[in-house]
């Protein structure tokens, strides 16, 4: 292969990769085992702002052998900058999300939370109490239907 055969190869490996990524946009995997904190009503839905982003290598176990992970948890804290749904007191929330890659600052800069309690499993390794079932973005059209009906009380 010459190296601008290998080159194209790899930039078309890059462009599937950040498509895959932009196309993950939540999961429903994790599952609250208890409550977490005075929050009595669960979901919570918040909008924030993402202060910080850390990736983990930690991944849902596969079932199969030879199986290769694709989803990751990633760590985040956020600024609250408004109560959706629920009761919240807090100015901050640290929560994760599984997702396939890290979002562009873009995504996150507005972005809407519907957090759950984390299971224990998920609190011991990745150190957050909350999960987020779904992180929603202006920044996605197929979000913003959503995200109308949070600002219309639906």
């Amino acid at each position: 292969m010459t190296v601008r055969r290998m080159n194209r190869f790899i930039s078309l490996v890059a462009v599937a990769l950040g498509l895959a990524a932009c196309a993950s946009t939540s999961s429903r995997q994790a599952t609250p085992e208890s409550a977490v904190g005075a929050v009595s009503e669960w979901p919570v839905i918040l909008r924030v702002e993402v202060l910080s982003v850390e990736g983990t290598d930690w991944h849902p176990e596969c079932v199969e052998e030879g199986c290769i992970p694709f989803h990751f948890w990633f760590k985040y804290r956020a600024r609250v900058k408004d109560v959706i749904d629920g009761s919240w007191r807090e100015t901050e929330v640290e929560f994760t999300h599984l997702q396939h890659g890290q979002y562009i600052r873009a995504v996150t800069k507005d972005c809407y939370v519907v957090l759950r309690p984390a299971g224990t499993d998920l609190r011991e390794k990745i150190r957050v109490p909350y999960v987020a079932d779904r992180l929603l973005s202006r920044f996605w059209k197929s979000d913003r239907a959503e995200i109308k009906a949070f600002s219309n009380g639906t």
